[in-house]
Order: structure tokens, then sequence, then C-alpha cells
């Protein structure tokens, strides 16, 4: 069975820009923080655009991150509810959970 861990905000980040159609890869020794971070990422391949065209805005990416979070936290909830529905304790829950 696959444990279940809550994703953090820079995992989500990546997930977010691997979601985008034009993405390359990119060299990332710091996560993005803003639509210039983003537009300068470079490809570690060819170290050129991390982008086929021009990169998402800034707000899309972020949108896209939350989007992320929400569905893991609403994946674990749903996952605990079901198993207190069952009559599993939070102990017996996180054993499984994690």
């Amino acid at each position: 069975m696959r444990k279940l861990t809550p994703i953090t905000e820079s995992q989500a980040l990546i997930r977010s820009l691997q979601s985008f159609d034009n993405w390359r890869g990119a060299l990332m020794p710091d996560n993005p923080k803003c639509q210039k971070d983003i537009n300068g990422l470079v490809n570690n391949i060819d170290f050129m655009s991390a982008w086929e065209g021009d990169p998402p805005s800034w707000e899309e990416v972020v949108r896209r991150r939350d989007e992320i979070l929400d569905e893991n936290r609403e994946l674990i909830e749903t996952k605990k509810s079901a198993y207190r529905k069952l009559g599993m304790t939070d102990k017996e829950i996180s054993a499984i959970l994690w």
C-alpha cells in the first residue's frame, strides 16, 4: 500500500511547473518566487530556456500549485475520514497513512 504524505509547498510548485505542456525541465537551486524567476529558468540539457515558447504567468503557476496542495489535503482528509468511519483510532490511521 502506498503511504500518503502531505506534500510541501516546494514539491507542489515543482509539480505545478511540470504540469505545463511547454515545460522542458530546469536547473533550480532555489524555487522561483516571481515572474522574473519563471522567465529566467534554464534547461539543464542545453542550457537554454526551460520553456518552449512563452512561460506561463506567475499567477498561473501559483494557482496550479495551490490546486495541487488542496487536492493533496483533500485526499488525505478523505482517507482519514473513511478510516474513522471504520472505527480506527488516529494512531492506527497514522500508522497506515504515514
